[in-house]
């Protein structure tokens, strides 16, 4: 390998990761924003001027206030479920108590997610990926199930992990993190077992 080609693949390497870093200084900018303001009311011109960086340097990296947004939402969806992959029930139950405290650590965009009005302009870009979480977790009880059976069963457990379960469960009803993730953990529990 010439060197040309190694400082080539570094410099292309470096670029790759300014571009990351710069992406993430971004999207952290707009969680700032969302924690002192209403989502719907920041500018892309703010977002910038919070990152450090030209309204033409976030544009290169989020052609739309949409795409901006999905990028908060997976960067949401990332934090909240680092290093969680849970195998079977328990640890499914168990990873609960740890999504939502990182939710709390986060409210302002828990919030975010949960207020918008507008699921068309507002994405929600990880639900595949919970899905899958969530039929490998559940493995044992979607196990013979119809559709009509599994689907319902997923689709009601991905409601009660989801980070903005907890805020219901404190909002609502004035229960801790821990209380929530427990309460949540019972009602999954409970039903896995209605459908052996």
């Amino acid at each position: 390998m010439s060197m040309a080609t190694l400082s080539t693949g570094t410099q292309e390497t470096l670029r790759q990761a300014q571009r990351h870093l710069t992406h993430d200084r971004i999207v952290g900018a707009l969680a700032g924003l969302i924690e002192q303001d209403h989502p719907l009311e920041i500018s892309m011109a703010q977002v910038a001027a919070r990152a450090g960086v030209s309204e033409p340097t976030l544009y290169r990296h989020f052609p739309t206030k949409r795409d901006l947004f999905a990028a908060l939402a997976t960067m949401q969806f990332s934090r909240v479920t680092q290093g969680l992959a849970p195998h079977d029930l328990d640890e499914l139950a168990s990873a609960l108590r740890t999504v939502y405290r990182r939710a709390e650590e986060m409210e302002g965009v828990v919030r975010w997610t949960l207020a918008a009005p507008d699921p068309d302009g507002v994405p929600r870009p990880n639900v595949d990926a919970r899905l899958s979480m969530l039929r490998t977790a559940l493995a044992d009880a979607l196990a013979g199930l119809d559709d009509g059976d599994r689907e319902p069963l997923l689709h009601t457990v991905l409601l009660l992990t989801a980070p903005m379960a907890w805020l219901y469960w404190r909002d609502y009803l004035g229960l801790s993190t821990d209380a929530a993730a427990d309460l949540a953990a019972w009602a999954i529990r409970r039903l896995a077992a209605n459908q052996a």
